[in-house]
């Protein structure tokens, strides 16, 4: 029969995956906002704004599907960057029901930031190989997958 003692000393514990991915997002989020509020924008901004160089004219439900958030949440981010010039809200001109986002002459000058997030990539993971890089992509990817069930996320 092993002891308790004798098993903490053959295998030292794991450090709570939780809490490192919690830190790891918050330091890479804090990262990321430091590389954009040169550029006036918070982070929110930054997601809402990269949907929009892909496909302008989405309306508030689908910049909430791609931001991930409630369409409440979305309208007032959307109604902060109507008020700094970067987007401007218009009837959708075959069904006046449905409003439409799009972006302003500002908002769409700043569509060199829509790489962003590859330069992040490239500073959050110095030092690593490609395969490790890989690697670590495929190990998140799984990990996430266990935490819903088995089903990756979408």
């Amino acid at each position: 029969m092993v002891s308790t003692n004798d098993k903490d000393r053959a295998a030292p514990r794991l450090p709570s995956i939780r809490r490192l991915l919690g830190l790891a997002n918050k330091t890479a989020t804090k990262f990321s906002e430091r590389r954009l509020v040169e550029h006036g924008l918070t982070l929110r901004q930054w997601v809402l704004l990269t949907a929009l160089w892909r496909r302008d004219g989405l309306t508030v439900g689908q910049l909430a599907e791609h931001y991930r958030a409630t369409e409440p949440s979305t309208s007032s981010l959307v109604s902060r960057m109507e008020n700094k010039g970067l987007l401007a809200r218009r009837h959708d001109p075959d069904d006046r029901r449905h409003v439409r986002v799009y972006l302003t002459e500002r908002g769409r000058a700043l569509d060199h930031l829509a790489s962003i997030d590859e330069q992040i990539d490239e500073a959050l993971l110095a030092g690593f190989t490609a395969s490790e890089a890989h690697q670590f992509a495929a190990m998140m990817e799984r990990l996430i997958a266990n935490a819903n069930g088995g089903r990756a996320s979408g």
